[in-house]
């Protein structure tokens, strides 16, 4: 055994499970005990290879930074930029780890600048599940089994030295997880029904992944914690004001669906006119794991969130907040400049402004003379780069 005075692993050759050396932390680590949040910009299918959209966070200066879409928690050590995404576990690489199963999404991490020193990943394990968590990191077809500096009651805290894909393991249990219920519903007017999705998924997949998959979908927000033991069976029970609709299936064995492709567990078919469903979740003994309140479908049925105003009523109704917190201004300048939406002349003058809320006050101005057109534009980039913060619009003027 050889040991090192920062990182522990086992290394494991492709596919083979047989390991070649392993060695103990002896930093101790600690948790960050208030990170700062930030709401990472969201680039949509930033390169031609990739099929998943990339999460990008500028970090302004050294520090403990906690993403509000994914919980990862990066520790940086100056400023500098970091890119991350879910990729797919690779089904042969699990196959070199007997007995172990992902806990957790697989994240493919990068920083140009090397500036970070720790990650936290957020875990859903209670009681001594935690205690068995470990971390992979997947380089070069190889898998390096990384011993945690901590694990929290929340995140398991690692030292790093390379990026590449990492993600939570441990063996294979049956303990209970903390886990999430999401309901996504469509009503299709053709057919006079519609549909709710319901997906049981540990607590650690964002929810923003799911809802990427089902962009014609109204997400209905609800109470969703629960918590689950994988490979166990559950039955979903489900009531509405109409009394013809269809569950498919009845059970099921719930089991940990780390992504990034996520399938619904339940499918709801019910009449269009329905306008509450009560739904209650089983164990195999019959005891209740989770009730929600009643789910409402009259309001999510009207449209979806994005649909009840134009993406130009939004850029004018946030428009204080918005010259106050957005500060990618050129960004957006780029891409309308780009497509002849304002002028040469236009751009400079937004460029030349000290301040991200003088240049904000500047596009404003030239958003104005652009008309709806323009607005619209700028509330796609938005929404395609920044979905966080329109989601904190949304919810702040729901609340209101």
């Amino acid at each position: 055994m050889e040991i090192q005075s920062k990182m522990a692993f086992i290394h494991l050759r492709y596919g083979s499970g047989t390991s070649s050396k392993s060695t103990l932390h002896t930093d101790p680590g600690h948790p960050s005990a208030d990170p700062e949040l930030f709401t990472p910009i969201l680039d949509v299918n930033g390169a031609e290879d990739r099929n998943t959209d990339e999460y990008r966070f500028v970090c302004p200066h050294a520090g403990h930074f906690k993403c509000k879409l994914t919980n990862i928690v990066f520790e940086m050590e100056s400023k500098g930029e970091v890119l991350y995404r879910i990729v797919s576990w690779d089904c042969h690489l699990l196959n070199g780890l007997p007995q172990k199963e992902p806990a957790g999404p697989l994240y493919n991490i990068d920083s140009p600048e090397g500036c970070i020193r720790r990650l936290h990943f957020p875990h859903c394990e209670t009681g001594k599940g935690k205690a068995k968590l470990t971390v992979a990191h997947v380089a070069g077809g190889n898998v390096e089994i990384i011993q945690p500096l901590t694990v929290t009651d929340t995140h398991v805290i690692i030292n790093i030295q390379h990026l590449s894909p990492f993600g939570l393991i441990l063996p294979w249990t049956r303990s209970p997880i903390r886990a999430q219920v999401l309901l996504f519903y469509k009503r299709m007017t053709e057919h006079r029904k519609s549909k709710l999705r319901i997906h049981l998924l540990p607590a650690n997949v964002p929810v923003k992944e799911v809802q990427k998959q089902y962009k014609s979908y109204t997400y209905i927000d609800t109470t969703s914690s629960c918590d689950l033991k994988p490979g166990k069976k559950y039955k979903l029970l489900c009531n509405t004001t109409e009394l013809d609709h269809t569950l498919k299936p009845e059970a099921v064995i719930f089991r940990r669906d780390c992504g990034p492709n996520y399938h619904s567990t339940f499918e709801v078919q019910l009449n269009i006119k329905a306008a509450e469903v009560t739904l209650t979740l089983l164990d195999r003994k019959g005891k209740e794991v989770w009730t929600p309140p009643p789910v409402l479908l009259t309001g999510a049925g009207a449209a979806s969130r994005q649909m009840d105003t134009t993406g130009a009523d939004f850029v004018h109704k946030h428009r204080e907040t918005l010259i106050q917190r957005f500060n990618s201004v050129m960004e957006v300048a780029d891409c309308l400049n780009s497509k002849n939406m304002i002028t040469v002349e236009m751009y400079n003058n937004i460029q030349a402004k000290p301040t991200p809320q003088d240049q904000m006050r500047e596009l404003y101005t030239c958003l104005d003379s652009g008309g709806r057109v323009a607005k619209e534009e700028f509330y796609d980039i938005l929404v395609r780069r920044h979905s966080g913060l329109v989601d904190d619009l949304k919810s702040e003027l729901d609340q209101a």
